[in-house]
């Protein structure tokens, strides 16, 4: 019965230990989590957006992106070279006796090689398929008019922009224009912009416009020395207004803060013989790999970024400390300094500007990354952890 009851006590602390290494793995989970939350560039995306005319250009920003007022004009939109068939009875019908034959394609004035119907293809749909399968840049579609003898007619439209006209012909199918390819033309803050489409990207960093619809204009009515009258119409421009949102940012650091309190929690209560809390309190008394998990924990903290940015060093520069307990603090009015003063810094000392890295890349990740990494491995199946478990 002792040797029993020796047995059954060291197999009671084994199981202890056990609960012990997967509660600080949950912890460490949390930690883990609340560091992904600040890795990637797009975790700072937190710019607001006030656009007086969202129905005419709309607005998407990146972390890169600064605060800021805009104005901008949308004079045009991008349009696609466009043509139309004759008029067809059927979607089957045979335009060459069953016989293949071959659209013969210029973009801008350039050949581009012919596009081939196959034999017994020779119909509106198989010229549909044949052109859409090409990958010339090209979109065919057939269309129903509603005229009770010959509804159907193909309509091919080209990629917008001026340089993107097109002409496709053969002898075998009639083509019409029925609208030119042009540029979108708009104006921002005073300058003549154009481009090939209605997105605009990087003319301010980190923005991209979408031009939806010429933005509003008011019309006056002028009197000449004649006595002749005439409407003026002058377009108004969108006001577009860039905040910066600190909030969400700040939420995610106090996550954090809260993350690392939790896992020091956890580390006190299985290494203090005192603890009475269930399952897993006093568990790891004297184990070494609860003073190495709390060593590592702060090493993710107060280890300067490899991507330092301006001032910024490492996380105590963002307001974070530890007390004489080992309590994490943040020091709220330190943060919003810095967030207000120093954003594009902070991005680049937590996320090194990089998104979705691999755990295999050797790229600096910053300091949120490179926590993320180290935690990984520490939370891996061979991991000291698991390994002990």
């Amino acid at each position: 019965v002792p040797r029993k009851d020796a047995i059954d006590k060291k197999i009671t602390k084994s199981e202890s230990a056990i609960s012990g290494y997967g509660a600080i793995k949950f912890v460490l989970e949390g930690l883990n989590n609340a560091f992904a939350d600040l890795k990637d560039q797009s975790d700072f995306s937190s710019l607001s957006t006030q656009n007086s005319q969202a129905n005419s250009v709309a607005v998407t920003t990146t972390s890169t992106a600064s605060a800021g007022n805009h104005q901008v004009t949308v004079t045009s939109l991008a349009k696609a070279d466009r043509w139309i068939s004759g008029s067809f009875s059927s979607t089957s019908t045979k335009l060459n006796g069953g016989a293949s034959f071959d659209l013969s394609l210029s973009i801008h004035g350039t050949p581009q090689g012919n596009i081939t119907v196959p034999a017994n293809q020779d119909t509106p749909g198989g010229i549909v398929a044949a052109i859409n399968s090409s990958n010339k840049g090209l979109t065919a579609q057939l269309i129903t008019t509603g005229d009770a003898a010959a509804p159907y007619k193909v309509m091919i439209t080209g990629k917008t922009g001026e340089a993107q006209d097109f002409v496709l012909s053969s002898p075998v199918l009639t083509m019409t224009k029925i609208q030119n390819a042009a540029n979108a033309s708009a104006n921002i803050d005073g300058i003549a912009v154009s481009s090939a489409s209605n997105k605009l990207e990087n003319f301010l960093p980190g923005v991209t416009f979408e031009f939806l619809a010429p933005t509003a204009s008011v019309s006056t009515t002028s009197v000449d020395g004649a006595g002749n009258t005439s409407m003026i119409s002058t377009p108004v421009p969108a006001n577009i207004n860039f905040t910066r949102d600190t909030a969400a940012v700040k939420s995610k650091i106090e996550a954090l803060v809260k993350a690392y309190n939790d896992a020091n929690a956890m580390l006190n209560t299985v290494s203090d013989p005192k603890s009475t809390v269930e399952t897993y309190g006093a568990s790891l008394v004297g184990d070494s790999i609860v003073n190495t998990v709390r060593n590592q924990m702060r090493e993710l903290v107060f280890t300067d970024s490899n991507s330092p940015a301006g001032s910024l060093t490492n996380m105590r520069d963002l307001g974070i400390s530890l007390d004489k307990t080992g309590v994490m603090t943040l020091d709220s009015s330190k943060l919003d300094s810095v967030l207000t003063d120093k954003f594009e810094n902070v991005v680049t000392l937590m996320s090194a500007n990089t998104e979705g890295l691999s755990a295999f890349s050797v790229q600096n990740s910053g300091a949120a990354g490179t926590a993320v990494k180290k935690l990984n491995s520490l939370l891996s199946s061979t991991g000291i952890l698991s390994s002990q478990t």
